[in-house]
């Protein structure tokens, strides 16, 4: 199952790397600078330009903030704390609280189910 990854995301993360790589050269600014202002890797950088899957979600957030593209990247979360999707789970104004606190119980496997 690690071998899979789905084509639609493997698209957007190339998407992203590309506005990502359009934004730092806009700004004027070296791979080396973006690395130095943040603290990743070079190689880092170069996954994320490149829509690579296997960059940690903290150096791909960093990289994101710095060039000023969190908001427009996922500009379709905005109001979400708001969306039926979350207050479905939720009855009192403790969202966060209420959700972190909320477990899947999966029945246990039996031989038979093999």
């Amino acid at each position: 199952m690690n071998s899979f990854f789905p084509v639609t995301c493997s698209d957007t993360l190339r998407k992203i790397g590309l506005l990502v790589k359009a934004r730092r050269l806009f700004m004027g600014l070296r791979q080396a600078d973006l690395k130095a202002s943040i603290g990743v890797s070079a190689h880092t950088l170069r996954k994320i330009e490149g829509g690579s899957e296997s960059v940690d979600l903290r150096s791909f957030m960093l990289v994101l903030w710095r060039l000023g593209l969190d908001e427009s990247v996922f500009v379709s979360l905005d109001g979400v704390e708001n969306s039926s999707e979350i207050t479905r789970y939720f009855n009192h104004d403790d969202a966060y609280q209420s959700l972190t606190s909320r477990r899947v119980r999966l029945a246990k496997p039996k031989p038979e189910d093999f």
